[in-house]
């Protein structure tokens, strides 16, 4: 550090000890609980903080190649999953600029040979742009059957979905779906004339510095690339993902990045070197109603959210294997990057406690419970009642916590009273136990983890 930093660097904690200190304090935090996730092998991967485009933290944990004991670094390439639509939603947008295209344009308009006339003159980009669509996913049956290598440009995805009739009428209900993502990328091609993917490579990655990121064909040698572990259901055991994954990713995911390069991203956009102000505005602004425990809207190809009173916008992915998420915090300067190759929810759980962070949020504190007080909830649980759940949930004591158990993916809680613990990646999902007469667990409230309660009893003996 030369003379003009370092004076700077105590200029700053003479004027500012307290902001400096709850850095530290922050960084600590996170660094303890990333520490465990690591050591339960709850995450793999990268992370970085920024503040108005500083960086205050960056580091990778774990290991990028299993097989050849490869690790993760903080310039490794990760899957983005779903975070492609961001990019897509930019490119939209800049060709609305342009006026090449408009919000209110029907599919019809820019794709006028597309296979289903029916829709393209019913669905609007707008209504791809939001998930207000009523397009069918293309992860479908036929997605299943198909044989991963045939997907490869943005044509190959559409027989998936193209002859599927609307789920509901266009603009009257939200409903994620990746093909709404895919027409936009064909839509793309279609108005700039240039490939989708020189299309962003050339308006997008290379003019905010994002050197490391691109829909990388996986039957090409790439650098620095990350291989997707999935955990095998009921094992310790995770096993690559690279028959899961199409050949090549596209408009609605599948590409890659990291998280250095997200920073990047976030600092164009939110500088408005990529949109005009108000552009960027309209972008992200909330506009439909999506769903989830903090007010969550989707925009244009962004999820707008308020936590704890301050708003964040951004996107995650996830798919086997793949977790990343991207949050940007415009009221308080601050960018978060997290990226694995672990199933969701690696990075969306450490996004989550990042955030509860920097938002001021209260993290409960948990106690210290004898093997003997929790031994006796180790059973199987069946769902009571017509709730959306999963029908049989699994709970295993270990030391001092229990790991909830579905499906195959584990989640720690800890006890904050003998009969009360929380998910340790998100704490607002609570388990609550009734004991009988004996002391006895006969059943649990399942709080926090949707928008119904959920209820399950022991299962009976067989």
């Amino acid at each position: 550090m030369d003379r003009y930093h370092n004076a700077r660097a105590v200029c700053a904690l003479t004027l500012q000890p307290s902001r400096i200190l709850i850095r530290i304090e922050l960084l600590r935090q996170v660094k303890a609980f990333v520490g465990q996730q690591v050591v339960d092998d709850q995450f793999s991967g990268a992370i970085l903080i920024a503040k108005e485009g500083k960086v205050l933290y960056k580091q990778a944990f774990g290991l990028a190649s299993i097989a050849y004991q490869v690790p993760n670094r903080v310039d490794t390439k990760f899957n983005l999953g779903s975070m492609n639509k961001m990019f897509t939603a930019v490119a939209i947008a800049q060709l609305a600029e342009q006026d090449k295209l408009a919000f209110a344009d029907p599919i019809s308009k820019h794709l006028p040979d597309y296979a289903n006339a029916t829709v393209a003159e019913q669905v609007t980009i707008h209504h791809l742009l939001t998930h207000t669509s009523g397009l069918a996913d293309y992860f479908n049956e036929k997605f299943t059957e198909a044989s991963r290598a045939r997907f490869r440009t943005i044509e190959d995805f559409f027989p998936l979905f193209v002859d599927e009739p609307l789920q509901f009428e266009p603009g009257s209900q939200w409903a994620y779906s990746n093909s709404n993502f895919m027409v936009l990328g064909a839509i793309v091609e279609a108005v700039s004339g240039e490939n989708y993917f020189d299309y962003v490579r050339e308006h997008i990655y290379q003019p905010t510095g994002m050197s490391n990121t691109a829909a990388y064909e996986l039957d090409h040698e790439t650098p620095n690339l990350a291989t997707g572990y999935m955990l095998l259901p009921d094992t310790t055991e995770r096993q690559n993902n690279l028959f899961e994954h199409v050949i090549k990713g596209g408009p609605a995911g599948g590409g890659y990045s990291t998280v250095e390069d997200l920073l990047h991203f976030a600092q164009a956009l939110t500088g408005n070197e990529l949109l005009s102000a108000a552009s960027t505005q309209l972008v992200t602004a909330p506009k439909v109603q999506a769903g989830g425990p903090y007010d969550a809207h989707y925009s244009y190809g962004f999820m707008h959210e308020t936590f704890n009173g301050y708003a964040r916008i951004g996107h995650s992915g996830g798919f086997p294997g793949i977790n990343s998420e991207l949050n940007i915090y415009p009221e308080l300067g601050y960018v978060v990057a997290v990226m694995t190759n672990y199933d969701p929810p690696s990075a969306s759980a450490v996004a989550a406690r990042i955030a509860e962070l920097l938002t001021g949020i209260e993290i409960p504190q948990p106690i210290k419970l004898p093997a003997a007080t929790l031994l006796p909830y180790s059973n199987q649980y069946t769902r009571v009642g017509t709730a959306m759940g999963p029908e049989m949930i699994e709970l295993e004591a270990e030391e001092s916590a229990l790991w909830l158990i579905i499906g195959g993916e584990r989640h720690r809680f800890l006890p904050i009273s003998p009969t009360e613990f929380y998910d340790e990646a998100m704490d607002e999902v609570r388990i609550i136990f009734t004991l009988n007469a004996q002391g006895e667990p006969t059943d649990f409230t399942l709080e926090g983890a949707g928008p119904e309660m959920l209820e399950y009893a022991v299962a009976p003996a067989e």
